[in-house]
């Protein structure tokens, strides 16, 4: 089901809308798993409050801020999306789905030269298959 909505959210909205990151295991905060249920449906706004409390209860833990900076940023709260973004890279400087959203981002917000070291990142680290270097991919392509 996730899959299903995630395809249809990347295929039918486009733009920051694309896809979320992977979801949460299902023994995680109730508020976490909330809010990511909301993002994956396209409930941006409603998410917002969830992934809040989760990432006060789990500020560690990057994915959740990836998620709240996915939100923020479809709300158009994007100077609050960087700030998220930047926190879940400074935790995992390799987050694939940080590193492809805040590149989208930051390509949207015209700092190209910024977007580029991230997507140089995920060429790195990023195997054959990688949805996340495809989604900044597309992004430059955009904007070509």
């Amino acid at each position: 089901m996730r899959i299903a909505i995630a395809l249809s959210l990347m295929l039918g909205m486009g733009g920051a809308a694309a896809m979320p990151p992977p979801p949460a295991s299902p023994d995680a905060d109730e508020d976490r798993v909330q809010g990511e249920a909301l993002v994956d449906q396209g409930r941006f706004a409603l998410s917002i409050p969830f992934l809040i409390e989760a990432t006060k209860r789990d500020p560690m833990v990057a994915d959740i801020h990836v998620y709240l900076a996915f939100a923020l940023r479809n709300v158009g709260r994007r100077e609050e999306a960087g700030v998220h973004y930047r926190f879940a890279l400074r935790l995992e400087p390799e987050n694939r789905w940080a590193l492809a959203y805040y590149g989208v981002m930051l390509l949207e917000d015209d700092a190209r030269a910024e977007a580029e070291a991230h997507l140089a990142t995920l060429r790195r680290v990023c195997e054959a298959m990688c949805p996340e270097r495809d989604e900044l991919e597309r992004a430059f392509a955009a904007r070509s």
